[in-house]
């Protein structure tokens, strides 16, 4: 219930609302509506003194309404506040968005296109917008001229070889910036010229997901007509995708004999890596950070904890800690839709270790992988906290000291590592891990970025500065997890790509990054940073971006835990998918859970499933 304190004194009485949207980037719409008694009246919508539009309010039912198409406000000159005039008395003001802010964000998502990306012969296709008259909407006329490099990054005008190209196109506007994408092509061999894929029988063997309720025996008997739909969507992809065009480069590049490629080492993964390299090359960073990353280091004194079956006596644990965990466990997975694994251990000791539920017809195990979306926040922020160790980059350093496409565009308040990794970037959602050119489509959008002004969750942030640690260290993020944290520390089971949501992973794996934090940077005889940068990653007011009001608290890539019942202190951040990492210094505790998503009742049952663990110390 709430109490509701009712004005003594009537509001004046509205008499006409408008409100104003842009239409496709060409024209601006204002729709008036007006009581009854109005229709017939001339409305004026004007901006300052510049008269837009004017038109005759209609009858419409019980109101009078009118929909007025004026102009767009030009590149660099937004209207402002409209005045909407009934006759010469202004009724109403209409507040449109920031159209330069809008062609922005659309250019952001305007698609540029290869015709085709997997070509033949020794000249290279042409490249345009996808819709080129909405282009000229956005960034006026404009001309596109293409740079293309070879697989050993030589300039040339001609495809004269089989394989892989990168195109650097350039998008020249007759006034502002040039705008720059990257593109993989792929030129096919001479031989493939002329292919008839009218006639090739391609022979497909694949499964589909039981919920689409297709049984596995009619797949293989109409093998041939789904052999057919996946061939050609296939072809339609060398016109339409330029990762058709990686995956031939890959496929072609790779050499049979090395074994089932992992996410570190598969195609996309080589032409991720590719471009790191070309992009160093073009910025000139390869020079600046000539040195190779050496991470982890070799640990000073004695070593620290690692993970280790045991007991739950050995793990400093009650006698019944084991059952009464295994008891909410049962509970929850009797009681859910979902399955899930759990590791626990305490002073580095695994005293629990087990799987619930079923997923897919199948019993869960502690081997089977789940996602643990924004669980990878966590994981992409030590690979950052490595950099801040060795002194390449500070947390309060510009973005654009390391990423020089942000370089010579005036802000109002500049990018720093620290906003990336803070949500405090003016960026949104979760996209950007996957382009290789992402730093140049962010420095169109710069200008507009409301750094600073608020707290705004996204993965977008966390996906530049993985470009970051790519300009800095000359790997991509695929090879850099599996060098510098995933294979040091033995997480074989754990597979990741990108920076902010992708990650799959096992209760065990999850548990090792954790008992290295919780080690405050080391494992066994391996430095990952120092206890003074660890203290860097651990969440705090956020009073140096947001200001001296705000209550938001975060870290790199990590949050607090404060009450759940466990020690002061504890950390790790939250996961869509309702996986759980916590990590509690006071008790020296490590929880991991894995899960695909939340599921029936987490709320119930994850409370009582940490008060187990708690009740379940022993000193």
């Amino acid at each position: 219930m709430h109490r509701v304190r009712l004005s003594t004194k009537a509001s004046p009485p509205v008499l006409v609302t408008a409100a104003g949207r842009y239409e496709r980037f060409r024209r601006t719409k204002v729709a008036i509506t007006a009581v009854a008694d109005l229709a017939g009246d001339t409305v004026t919508v004007r901006a300052g003194r510049r008269r837009l539009g004017r038109g005759t309010l209609a009858l419409d039912g019980r109101r009078a309404s009118l929909e007025l198409e004026v102009l767009m406000p030009p590149r660099g000159a937004p209207f402002g506040p409209l005045d909407v005039r009934v006759g010469r008395k202004k009724v109403a003001v209409v507040k449109l968005p920031d159209a330069d802010e809008q062609r922005a964000r659309g250019l952001i998502e305007a698609e540029l296109h290869f015709r085709p990306y997997v070509f033949s012969g020794m000249e290279f296709p042409e490249c345009d917008f996808e819709r080129p008259l909405l282009a000229e909407e956005l960034i006026g006329r404009y001309e596109v001229r293409t740079t293309f490099y070879d697989k050993d990054y030589n300039e040339v005008t001609a495809a004269e070889n089989t394989g892989r190209y990168g195109a650097v196109v350039e998008i020249v506007p007759e006034k502002g910036r040039v705008i720059r994408r990257y593109r993989t092509l792929y030129r096919q061999p001479e031989e493939f010229v002329g292919f008839n894929w009218w006639r090739y029988k391609a022979k497909v063997s694949m499964s589909l997901p039981d919920a689409m309720g297709i049984e596995a025996d009619v797949l293989g008997e109409q093998s041939r007509v789904v052999g057919t739909h996946l061939k050609w969507r296939f072809h339609d992809g060398f016109y339409r995708d330029s990762g058709s065009a990686a995956l031939l480069a890959g496929l072609h590049e790779t050499r049979p004999g090395a074994g089932a490629a992992s996410v570190a080492d598969d195609v996309y993964a080589q032409d991720r890596q590719w471009w790191v390299g070309l992009k160093r090359r073009l910025y000139g960073t390869e020079k600046l950070y000539p040195d190779a990353f050496v991470c982890p280091r070799p640990l000073e004194g004695e070593p620290a904890p690692v993970l280790r079956e045991g007991s739950a006596a050995d793990a400093g644990m009650k006698g019944d800690a084991v059952d009464r965990i295994d008891a909410v466990c049962r509970a929850w997975a009797e009681d859910s839709d979902e399955a899930f694994a759990v590791c626990i251990a305490r002073h580095g000791v695994v005293f629990f270790h087990k799987a619930y539920g079923e997923r897919d017809g199948r019993p869960m195990t502690v081997t089977t992988k789940s996602w643990m979306a924004s669980l990878t926040k966590l994981m992409s922020g030590t690979l950052m906290m490595m950099l801040v160790d060795q002194s390449l980059v500070s947390l309060d350093d510009r973005v654009d000291t390391y990423l020089l496409p942000l370089r010579d565009i005036e802000v109002e308040t500049p990018l720093t590592i620290r906003h990336l990794y803070t949500h405090t970037n003016g960026l949104w959602e979760h996209w950007g891990d996957d382009m290789h050119d992402l730093e140049e489509v962010v420095a169109g959008y710069y200008p507009h970025l409301e750094v600073g002004q608020r707290y705004e969750y996204n993965g977008v942030g966390f996906a530049l500065g993985g470009k970051v640690v790519e300009a800095v260290t000359g790997e991509a993020i695929p090879q850099f997890y599996k060098n510098h944290l995933l294979g040091p520390l033995g997480c074989a089971s754990t597979d990741v790509v990108g920076t902010s949501g992708d990650a799959d992973s096992v209760p065990m794996d999850v548990a090792r990054i954790g008992q290295m934090l919780l080690n405050r940077g080391a494992y066994g005889t391996m430095r990952f940073f120092s206890e003074e940068t660890f203290k860097q990653i651990l969440p705090e007011k956020l009073v140096t971006l947001l200001g001296a009001d705000t209550q938001v608290v975060y870290g790199i890539g990590t949050i607090w835990y404060e009450d759940e019942g466990l020690g002061e202190g504890t950390f790790g951040h939250g996961a869509a998918s309702g996986a759980t990492l916590r990590i509690d210094p006071a008790n020296g505790l490590v929880i991991a859970m894995t899960r695909n998503a939340a599921g029936e009742n987490l709320g119930k049952y994850h409370k009582q499933f940490i008060a187990a663990i708690v009740e379940g110390l022993s000193d």
